[in-house]
């Protein structure tokens, strides 16, 4: 602990330095992980703004974002080894899922435009991962089949640039015909799997902190959606599922922790500013129910955040 300091005020960094030990060093950095975990309770985290019941601790996933799908016994064994599993990264299809029971995503939201260019920064080609998986999955919802092609080249494109083209493009197939054939649950499955080789394939990288970027920029993406889509057509009762500040409390914690390298290439620092406004705009009070005005405040911060997110000029 001593040689690294910061280990014990980032839990999740203790997770993500094993994936740079060799295999004797890993243990000793898992009890310095387990030591900052039992710190946690006299640390301060991002205020949230209200008083609100949690459902997470520091560098636990939200627990709606907790997948119960399992991996094969060697991947489950290489990613919990490397600081990827379960618990550790957000799953895509459970993040996906708040779009379920919504009304539906207006037109002008269901597809964006997406970059022609390739990022030159790992942050940014991370981001855009989780946002084209996002694409894919609106994309089918609001029934707009020909534009999946599309999307499943720019992923395969992407994949390549993030040296994960292979597992990428091994699931494109599956992907393009699930969609032809509006096959929804399919689709959300196969993205999925995806997600799994694709983190599986990043920690035999040894680059295991994009696992979480890739997740933010699907999280962004589907926010941004539901939050349009309610927008239009309000309910407290469907807005529940927005108001769920645990999720960027939990992101903002990612963030926090990436190397000093991605620091440099992206404006994180503001990136976190609006992840900390969203944990306060989406907290209610006990029996609190969700307001139009509130839901409005959580979308134009969302707005800003998309810019942010995918490098926007404003």
């Amino acid at each position: 602990m001593k040689d690294f300091p910061f280990i014990a005020k980032c839990p999740i960094a203790a997770l993500l330095l094993c994936c740079a030990l060799s295999p004797g060093q890993e243990e000793w950095a898992s009890e310095g992980g387990e030591e900052a975990v039992e710190e946690m309770d006299d640390m301060d985290f991002a205020p949230t703004g209200q008083e609100r019941l949690r459902e997470r601790v520091g560098g636990k996933i939200p627990a709606l974002f907790q997948d119960d799908e399992v991996y094969s016994d060697t991947q489950e064994h290489m990613l919990s080894e490397l600081g990827i599993n379960n618990y550790t990264a957000p799953s895509i299809r459970k993040i996906f899922e708040q779009l379920e029971g919504l009304p539906p995503v207006p037109e002008e939201k269901a597809l964006r435009e997406r970059p022609e260019k390739l990022p030159t920064d790992r942050c940014s080609l991370g981001l855009e991962m989780g946002f084209l998986l996002a694409d894919g999955f609106i994309a089918v919802q609001c029934g707009k089949m020909n534009d999946i092609k599309p999307i499943a080249l720019d992923l395969s494109r992407f994949g390549k640039a993030m040296g994960v083209g292979d597992k990428v493009n091994a699931h494109a197939a599956s992907l393009l015909e699930n969609a032809e054939k509006g096959q929804l649950a399919e689709f959300k499955e196969n993205l999925a799997v995806t997600q799994n080789d694709v983190n599986a394939e990043l920690a035999s990288l040894r680059d295991a902190e994009i696992a979480h970027i890739i997740a933010l920029g699907g999280w962004i993406r589907a926010l941004d959606a539901s939050c349009a889509a309610l927008n239009a057509s309000f309910s407290p009762e469907q807005a529940r599922s927005v108001f769920y500040p645990d999720a960027p409390e939990y992101f903002d914690e990612i963030l926090g922790c990436v190397s000093p390298e991605m620091g440099r290439r992206r404006d994180i620092k503001r990136i976190r500013q609006l992840l900390q406004s969203l944990v306060s705009e989406m907290s209610l009070e006990e029996n609190e129910s969700p307001t139009k005005e509130k839901l409005e405040s959580i979308y134009r911060t969302t707005e800003e955040l998309v810019r942010e997110a995918t490098d926007e000029k404003k």
